[in-house]
């Protein structure tokens, strides 16, 4: 394990760092609002500057209304790919840089997306060129995946992802290490739901009875929606945006209200959505019509046999680097569902350690930004060793 190779990896990256430090500064001085596309499309711009400068390769998927997928390629001398993803927006709108940018308060790097995930971006940069430069002979092909719309739940992002993870040996998602350090094997998945309800109209004095009111037909319906959460088992439901009505004196015909739920496994949630389906088809005031639309925005990561092995790889990885790695279950939702459910080995959190995410303060520790770059390359070479065997020293 510790060898040549791998001394020549990590030594580049600490020869790569101030530069590293650079990049970062730019792109998290760029608003780069999910549904600003120009703004995220100009951290792409950047990306592709360092890339070409790197002499990697990329194509770019144009989207119309979100910012465009950038895709590098890194060709290897072995059959397979590794896949890297990370994400370019952030949930903070534009003129947030302005007010608060790029800063350094003793080891904490401070400004919108610093941690969320713009470090990881450089990270995987970084990473998977300095095995280029070294290891070019032992690895497979690695794709750099850059997304543009995670923090809305990925609605165009989730398609690329599966398509780019189905054939890969394993994916690295770079959102940020938990605030202990430990990396995440395990994710809830989110689902954005909506109730929409017709009643009948009526004056509320004069002719009440002459109405149907849908107000009170959500009212029912939310309270039965409410009793489906099962905290011990993790599913939660949140009854968001609740609207209906014309006025004080009518009796309301129309009501509409959101539902998010968070879960551990898509047959969690399978069964919540039975339980609102049945809830929603039901009339318990008469002359009520509702509809159920919506469902899963982001899938769970399930800790399977892959992620458990993947994960090993990375403790072993670690060790090498003198840096303590545990694992976490975390209740947040990312891209790394997407490519878990397919069955791929993958693992998430593997950026530089952060938090305080889509808050004022978010932050990311100046003193694990090397060390992730030297655990993210280690613990892909140590995986295509294991996957795909070596002719190198061991």
């Amino acid at each position: 394990m510790g060898n040549e190779v791998l001394k020549n990896i990590n030594e580049y990256l600490e020869n790569k760092e101030g530069d590293a430090y650079s990049l970062l500064k730019e792109i998290v001085n760029i608003d780069s609002f999910s549904y600003d596309k120009e703004g995220v499309n100009q951290v792409g711009a950047v990306i592709m500057e360092e890339l070409a400068a790197k002499g990697v390769p990329y194509e770019v998927l144009n989207n119309e209304e979100y910012g465009n997928h950038i895709i590098a390629f890194i060709k290897g001398q072995k059959k397979g790919k590794i896949l890297l993803m990370g994400h370019m927006d952030t949930p903070h709108p534009p003129g947030t840089t302005a007010e608060r940018p790029f800063s350094v308060e003793g080891n904490h790097l401070k400004g919108p997306g610093v941690s969320d995930m713009k470090a990881g971006l450089v990270t995987m940069i970084n990473a998977a060129v300095a095995l280029r430069e070294f290891a070019n002979g032992e690895m497979c092909d690695i794709e750099l995946l850059f997304t543009p719309d995670e923090e809305i739940g990925s609605p165009i992002s989730r398609d690329v992802i599966k398509e780019r993870s189905k054939n890969a040996l394993a994916v690295f998602n770079l959102e940020a290490g938990r605030p202990d350090g430990s990396v995440v094997t395990a994710r809830k998945g989110s689902a954005h739901m909506k109730i929409e309800i017709e009643g009948k109209a009526a004056h509320s004095g004069a002719f009440i009875e002459d109405g149907i009111s849908a107000n009170d037909e959500l009212a029912l319906k939310m309270i039965k929606i409410k009793q489906l959460m099962d905290v011990e088992k993790g599913i939660t439901v949140n009854i968001g945006k609740v609207e209906g009505g014309i006025s004080n004196n009518v009796v309301s015909p129309h009501a509409s209200a959101t539902i998010h739920s968070g879960f551990w496994t898509e047959e969690d949630f399978n069964e919540l959505y039975r339980g609102i389906e049945s809830i929603v088809s039901t009339s318990y005031i008469e002359g009520t019509k509702s509809k159920l639309s919506g469902g899963i925005s982001m899938l769970p990561m399930e800790k399977h046999e892959g992620v458990s092995r993947i994960y090993k790889i990375v403790q072993t990885a670690a060790k090498e680097l003198n840096l303590p790695i545990t694992e976490q279950r975390t209740k947040g939702a990312a891209d790394a569902g997407f490519a878990a459910s397919l069955g791929i080995p993958t693992i998430c959190g593997m950026g530089p350690v952060g938090g305080k995410w889509h808050a004022v303060d978010e932050y990311l520790e100046q003193d694990t930004f090397l060390p992730r770059m030297k655990l993210l390359a280690n613990s892909i070479l140590l995986f295509v060793r294991e996957s795909l065997g070596s002719d190198k020293e061991k």
